[in-house]
């Protein structure tokens, strides 16, 4: 298995893992649709995807990835981003993003099942250096092409989460 797969398979895990999340996110802001999406693919995922592993609900029966989280909730209804934040090993956020993972790692099967908060830390922080490795030439093509990078990054990082929420 190469490094990409290993990565992506991962990345597929912690996806199916966070469906309680993205659920909880999608009902609490009336989106049917979504909260269906979330269900299909969490059911046929863990099921015949070996619990997880593979995206068989997107790739065979083409159901979209649904990207939910408290946070957009409270973007839903209202509540203003705050200020841009850069986290040690969690990334790029905001204080309204931030309290919005707070409230969902209660939601999450880290919160639930990790036998210490060490290790559902641990595993936390090993899901973020995951996603982060998928888009580490991306960060590099950005820092080559702009002059301030901490701003352009802001500026994407803000557009991306504002898109999010308003879609």
């Amino acid at each position: 298995m190469t490094g990409l797969v290993k990565r992506i398979v991962i990345s597929n895990i912690f996806d199916n893992a966070l469906a309680p999340v993205k659920l909880l996110s999608s009902l609490l802001q009336g989106d049917l649709e979504k909260s269906g999406r979330v269900l299909s693919r969490t059911l046929i995922n863990t099921t015949v995807g070996l619990g997880g592993m593979l995206d068989v609900a997107g790739e065979e029966y083409g159901i979209d990835n649904v990207n939910e989280d408290l946070g957009q909730t409270l973007g839903f209804y209202g509540v203003p981003s705050g200020p841009y934040l850069v986290l040690p090993l969690l990334g790029p956020t905001t204080v309204r993003g931030l309290v919005g993972r707070a409230g969902g790692s209660f939601f999450s099967p880290t919160f639930h099942f990790a036998p210490s908060v060490e290790v559902g830390a641990g595993i936390t922080v090993s899901d973020k250096i995951n996603d982060a490795s998928f888009i580490l030439d991306d960060k590099k093509q950005l820092g080559e092409s702009t002059i301030d990078e901490y701003e352009s990054m802001k500026d994407f990082y803000n557009q991306y989460r504002y898109g999010l929420v308003n879609e």
